[in-house]
């Protein structure tokens, strides 16, 4: 999903929200603290609304996080509705993969990717789309999908854009893991052993070709 103009809305709009009611930041601040609220995983779900809730946290008293989200959902839905759209590559993407592979979508429990992916009819290309909560137990969810679908973890190839959630714990499922690096989360660097993918991959159209090749070693 290609978020560049979405969260370049929510930006601006949180920047303006912080500074009425008194926080006084610069642009270069602020992405100097979102920055690092995900470069050092003080995220567990890694949705928006709590990526709002983070920066208010480091940079207003105590308290004011739920007075600026509860101003800025209506923003949020503005930007789901207007600037988030798949990338241009996806609808071909999609297409390759399903012929020859079950394809799963796990979304947030916001359900934003699935929507936008319903809008753009994208969704007829999945098997299914579950919605876990991946703050509680993200290995435990994972085993439940794999037993879902009735198949090993060396069977299965997953496909994310975090390393401390999507690629840590598919690896230590033994899960092949592809970590793409189109995303604001692209800024993480490994920590360890766990959040080394097995391939790290630019763009959606590169996938089929990198997942063949897996499959044939």
């Amino acid at each position: 999903m290609d978020e560049e103009n979405f969260y370049s809305f929510i930006d601006s709009r949180l920047l303006y929200l912080l500074n009425q009611l008194g926080s006084r930041i610069d642009i270069r601040n602020y992405c100097t603290i979102k920055s690092d609220i995900i470069r050092n995983r003080k995220l567990q779900i890694g949705s928006i609304e709590e990526l709002v809730v983070q920066i208010s946290k480091a940079l207003m008293p105590v308290g004011y996080e739920k007075i600026i989200l509860k101003y800025i959902l209506p923003s949020i839905e503005f930007a789901q509705k207007h600037f988030l759209y798949p990338f241009d590559d996806a609808k071909t993407t999609l297409e390759i993969l399903s012929k020859n592979f079950r394809l799963l979508l796990i979304d947030n429990q916001d359900n934003k990717i699935s929507r936008t992916l319903k809008f753009y009819n994208l969704d007829k290309y999945f098997d299914c789309c579950i919605l876990p909560d991946m703050a509680r137990d993200p290995k435990k969810i994972f085993k439940l999908i794999l037993n879902m679908l009735n198949i090993n973890s060396k069977e299965a190839i997953l496909i994310g854009d975090r390393l401390d959630t999507h690629i840590q714990m598919a690896n230590k499922l033994e899960i092949i893991t592809i970590l793409l690096s189109n995303s604001p989360f692209n800024i993480q660097v490994p920590r360890n052993q766990n959040e080394l993918p097995t391939l790290s991959l630019n763009k959606l159209s590169e996938l089929p070709d990198a997942i063949s090749a897996i499959k044939q070693n």
